[in-house]
């Protein structure tokens, strides 16, 4: 260490500044070195940071130009106020709005007495978006308030929603006209139906008087008293037919589900029906391959319904040969098939099969009656109790229709 202090003491000072010292030649490239970065940061960083700064607050402009010129054009009211609920903006579709108040200054609550249950800080800290409608000089107006945090304000845009307050109305009072008109058609056929049914009971009941004394009048009275039977038969079925359609449409239905012993039900059918085929000169046979103890879990007027309709669907269309109702079990499953020769069912028509009046042949002069229901109201009550129903038909050949329910187990 003595050394060197001693060498440097020695050294002339013409030495100490030449480059041939490493330590001049250090502290030159020092200067030098901060000189450029100097020069670099004041004529090139500064111009581009200055740039920079203008043209983001250029853009911030024209921004707020457009945001404003927006909000100026838009056809809804916009209001702009401050944390303390002091309006700073409004478009002039607002200020047209509210003719009888000048907004700018107002404080917002004054015009909208609902915001005084909004916390204003609260809304714009999490920007929070609240809703709520408000009426001026008989328009409705929905206006939704949203916090802005980067601003410290709330913007509150409305729409005019008087269009929709009107429809709305035409809609309840047309809902419940309508209401009105279900519960008024209601009553009327369960009233005309109970007028209709109770003549017909009267009806049956004397033709089936007169019928079980029918040895002492002659084969003609006897086939009259026979049609009269079976034609006010018909029309209690036809006022069935519209009451219960009327009824599975409205909702009305009731339901009832138990254990429905599935024989007795297909074979009072089969009874209700024999003397029609009788009438008409039809084989109509019944044959069951289940005990006649078994029971399904199913509403059992409505699965009547369903028998009854099949039934009568097959006397309409069969005009000669056979009708066949067939009761049997196949693996878990109860399974009523009623076959016919009648004309059939067209391929194209298959689809439309279960649309409520709907027929084949139609117009006044089809060859068939009947008001296109039966089979609607068919798939209606098959769908009431879980079942499935498959139809195989063809023109000139027939139709079949299977009905399939699930058999109630002894462990059910």
């Amino acid at each position: 260490m003595d050394s060197t202090f001693q060498s440097l003491e020695k050294t002339a000072p013409e030495t100490l500044l030449s480059f041939e010292n490493p330590i001049f030649l250090s502290l030159i490239l020092i200067v030098v070195i901060l000189s450029i970065i100097i020069i670099y940061y004041k004529f090139v960083i500064i111009p581009l940071k200055i740039k920079f700064v203008e043209e983001k607050q250029a853009l911030q402009m024209q921004h707020s130009e457009m945001m404003a010129l927006f909000t100026e054009l838009s056809p809804d009211p916009v209001i702009r106020c401050d944390i303390s609920g002091k309006i700073l903006l409004s478009n002039e579709t607002a200020n047209d709005i509210f003719r009888k108040k000048v907004l700018i200054g107002e404080y917002i609550e004054n015009v909208f007495p609902i915001i005084k249950n909004f916390d204003i800080e609260k809304v714009i800290d999490y920007g929070l978006i609240k809703n709520f409608e408000h009426s001026v000089d008989g328009k409705h107006f929905q206006f939704v308030v949203a916090g802005v945090p980067k601003y410290s304000a709330i913007q509150i845009y409305g729409r005019d929603i008087s269009a929709l307050k009107t429809t709305q109305q035409d809609l309840k009072t047309a809902l419940s006209k309508a209401k009105a008109a279900t519960k008024l058609k209601e009553e009327f056929l369960s009233r005309i139906s109970h007028e209709i049914r109770s003549p017909l009971v009267s009806i049956q009941g004397y033709s089936e008087l007169l019928k079980s004394q029918s040895n002492d009048f002659s084969p003609e009275f006897q086939g009259i008293f026979q049609s009269i039977e079976n034609n006010s038969k018909r029309l209690y079925r036809t006022v069935e037919l519209i009451l219960n359609m009327s009824q599975i449409q409205t909702g009305s239905y009731e339901n009832s589900y138990k254990e429905v012993n599935i024989f007795n039900v297909v074979d009072r059918t089969y009874r209700e029906f024999k003397s029609l085929a009788e009438e008409n000169k039809l084989s109509f046979t019944f044959e069951s391959k289940i005990d006649p103890n078994t029971n399904i879990f199913a509403d059992e007027y409505s699965v009547s319904q369903i028998v009854v309709n099949l039934i009568d669907n097959s006397f309409k269309y069969t005009r000669e040969g056979k009708i066949s109702l067939l009761l049997y079990k196949e693996m878990n499953f109860i399974k009523i098939t009623i076959e016919d020769t009648g004309v059939g069912i067209s391929e194209k028509y298959l689809d439309n099969l279960f649309q409520p009046f709907s027929q084949e042949y139609s117009g006044y002069t089809r060859p068939y009656d009947g008001t296109g229901l039966g089979l609607a109201l068919v798939k209606s009550f098959v769908d009431l109790n879980e079942a499935k129903i498959e139809v195989k038909s063809e023109i000139n050949s027939g139709s079949k229709f299977t009905v399939t329910f699930d058999e109630l187990s002894k462990s059910d």
